[in-house]
């Protein structure tokens, strides 16, 4: 039986090899290869062809953090690769918007992820998509929530989108400016431009919005 050929990339080198340690155990799954570098990645995926991509949604000290804007520079690599996250943010709004974007799964790093991982690998090589069944839910909920109130995250860019989550994360204009590589002034273009799409007058007002998607 042709085996189901599995790339990863993950830039905490324990959680890449739990991931590998999995998925090494299933007789059906190649791991081809594993790397903590995006750049790396990218240069893989185009010297050895995968079916599936597990990758982190973010890599910290990258330019273009958001998973959003990686999902992207796969696909002009690597188009016929099937990506599924694998991510400890998993608010309804970046699972939709990672989904609405052609990702082929989401999962978080936690025990319940870990365990849905090999099914969640094998429904991505089928041409279906995989979230969590309590992921789904918070999803199916927060849309229901667009509906009623009509202010909704995945409405924000992808750069808007990082911004805002680092806000409501405690995180300072300058702080976020650092860690993206823009400058505060971008940075808080962009905060000021999402809090006009989700409705919000000031920070208190942005975080209950965005606590609310993140709890329903």
């Amino acid at each position: 039986m042709r085996k189901l050929r599995v790339g990863l990339a993950d830039d905490h080198p324990f959680i890449l090899l739990g991931v590998e340690h999995l998925l090494l155990k299933c007789p059906d799954i190649e791991v081809c290869f594993k790397t903590e570098s995006i750049q790396q990645l990218l240069d893989l995926l185009d010297e050895v062809p995968v079916e599936v991509l597990v990758c982190d949604y973010e890599f910290e000290g990258d330019p273009y953090a958001d998973g959003l804007g990686l999902l992207d520079r796969i696909r002009r690599v690597a188009p016929a690769t099937r990506v599924v996250f694998l991510s400890s943010h998993s608010s309804p709004y970046i699972v939709s918007a990672a989904l609405n974007a052609g990702a082929a799964g989401f999962i978080g790093k936690g025990q319940e992820g870990f365990v849905n991982l090999p099914t969640a690998v094998r429904t991505a090589r089928n041409q279906s998509v995989y979230v969590p069944e309590s992921l789904m839910d918070k999803v199916l909920q927060s849309n229901a929530l667009t509906t009623e109130t009509g202010a909704t995250p995945g409405a924000l860019s992808e750069k808007e989108a990082t911004v805002v989550r680092m806000i409501c994360d405690g995180m300072s204009i300058s702080a976020i400016a650092a860690r993206l590589k823009r400058s505060p002034k971008t940075v808080s273009n962009q905060k000021n431009a999402g809090m006009k799409k989700l409705g919000a007058k000031n920070d208190i007002e942005l975080v209950t919005i965005m606590r609310e998607w993140h709890c329903s």
